[in-house]
């Protein structure tokens, strides 16, 4: 016999919430690529070469914290379909079983 699940809708929604704050978080951090990149321009020509190279490299970093973001805002979305189906389930289930028993 399997295990029965244990469901506690307050718990799926405060994960959701701390993966769409967390989502929200990694999408401003590229906002410091424009200092860095700054600071890097102003280091002359023999710097050129480490220029181009952290330009790419904050390039990278800054899909690198999309794609983080993406994938807690889709956790977030996630989590909060479950809470939503799971809620339902309670209130059909609530529903049908007073139906059974009588009670309104």
């Amino acid at each position: 016999m399997t295990e029965p699940i244990h469901v506690t809708p307050e718990v799926l929604r405060d994960a959701a919430d701390g993966h769409q704050a967390a989502a929200e978080y990694l999408r401003t951090v590229p906002a410091s690529n424009e200092d860095i990149q700054a600071t890097l321009d102003s280091l002359g020509p023999v710097y050129a070469e480490l220029r181009e190279e952290a330009r790419i490299k904050l390039d990278e970093r800054r899909q690198n914290y999309e794609a983080q973001a993406a994938d807690h805002d889709a956790t977030a979305a996630g989590l909060r379909q479950a809470h939503a189906l799971w809620d339902n389930h309670e209130r059909s289930s609530t529903t049908a079983f007073r139906a059974l028993t009588g009670d309104a």
